[in-house]
């Protein structure tokens, strides 16, 4: 299962700190598996292409139960606790594979 969330900050001067010190502790969770994280590429601008987030990440869990895990961690939940002031929308999109 791959989970992919995007963040639009209350303020994009942020971005910098929220991908480095904020984003990272979800990686850290016990039942993520490979964790990437990253801003918006500098590709083309096209009808299609949604430049208007300011970090991603994407956590890939072994399972479905993993994943279920994930929400209930105390990592994670702390991580929203502490860090979701910063952020005026998310979005999450889970893949099954």
């Amino acid at each position: 299962m791959i989970h992919q969330v995007y963040f639009w900050l209350h303020d994009a001067g942020n971005t910098q700190e929220f991908l480095t010190e904020a984003v990272p502790m979800l990686g850290r969770c016990p039942t993520v598996g490979k964790f990437i994280a990253g801003t918006p590429a500098d590709t083309e601008k096209r009808d299609v292409v949604d430049h208007s987030w300011q970090v991603c990440c994407t956590a890939f869990f072994d399972s479905l139960e993993d994943q279920l895990a994930y929400q209930k961690e105390p990592l994670h939940l702390e991580f929203i606790e502490k860090y979701s002031h910063m952020w005026k929308t998310v979005k999450v999109y889970d893949i099954a594979i």
